[in-house]
């Protein structure tokens, strides 16, 4: 025996189940992108201090291009001879401000090869990574 029940009383509640599955969709779609989110923020603080890094390294480099006769007082640690107190104070502070600048316990070298190249050396640690990162630029400073 059928009992006759309308339509309309068998199909209650199915649109409350696919509300459901559109919900618990919806959700892991938000959590993916929130997690995307954060990769990019994270890649873009690593970018930032890519670029900074390589700013520092440019102003060492000119500052080494522009006074030629005195490169070997912008190098780091100190080599060679150096008769410059001012050249001595600007690779001092450049070194200052590279490393109170850089995320992690960052280092920075320069060096000045027999060839006329200066060697600028920049490491750091990733904010988000914890990953250490090196920048290495060159430029001959021969005059």
């Amino acid at each position: 025996m059928r009992l006759n029940v309308p339509r309309t009383a068998r199909r209650r509640g199915f649109g409350l189940i696919d509300g459901l599955i559109a919900l618990v969709i919806l959700s892991f779609g938000l959590l993916g992108m929130s997690r995307l989110q954060a990769r990019m923020v994270a890649q873009a603080t690593e970018t930032q201090s890519r670029a900074t890094a390589m700013q520092f390294a440019e102003e060492l480099l000119s500052l080494a291009l522009v006074d030629v006769a005195n490169a070997a007082c912008y190098t780091l640690p100190q080599a060679g001879v150096c008769n410059s107190v001012v050249a001595q104070g600007q690779a001092n502070d450049w070194h200052d401000r590279a490393t109170a600048t850089l995320p992690g316990s960052p280092t920075a070298e320069a060096a000045l090869g027999v060839d006329g190249r200066m060697t600028v050396t920049l490491t750091w640690t990733g904010r988000e990574s914890q990953d250490t990162h090196s920048l290495v630029a060159v430029s001959d400073v021969r005059p």
